[in-house]
């Protein structure tokens, strides 16, 4: 799953995933979607596919008219999906480093506002909290 590129349809369903609370069976991401005339088999295919490559986990069953039909959640956040292709991007460089390089470059965007650097700093304190933790718990 590290870095693969999806593809739009795969894309467009994942983002209907991510902004969604809840899993969500195969007609709502239909009608949640931008682009709505979408054939139900297409649509199952690329739910299969994205099972395959691991970046939908089946959340349950629902009822379906009149029938039932599985509900889908995301396997990981968008941001986790953007990380895992900047990595794989500069996979010969050091995992730090390419923190880093990218936290930099994004940290220098112009649409980067100081709220958004202070949810950074405010994450990174408590990410180091969570390491001290894991520290003095394997000292212990």
């Amino acid at each position: 799953m590290k870095g693969q590129l999806l593809s739009t349809n795969e894309l467009a369903i994942l983002r209907v995933l991510w902004s969604a609370d809840m899993p969500l069976s195969r007609p709502e991401i239909l009608n949640r979607l931008p682009n709505n005339n979408w054939n139900p088999n297409s649509i199952h295919a690329v739910l299969n596919n994205l099972i395959k490559k691991g970046y939908l986990l089946v959340g349950g069953i629902t009822r379906c008219g009149q029938s039932y039909g599985r509900t889908y959640r995301a396997a990981k956040t968008q941001g986790e999906y953007v990380a895992d292709l900047a990595f794989e991007a500069v996979r010969d460089v050091p995992e730090e480093d390419c923190v880093l390089d990218v936290m930099s470059a994004m940290v220098k965007h112009k649409n980067v506002s100081e709220k958004t650097i202070a949810m950074l700093e405010q994450m990174l304190a408590q990410r180091r909290e969570e390491l001290r933790e894991l520290e003095e718990k394997d000292k212990g």
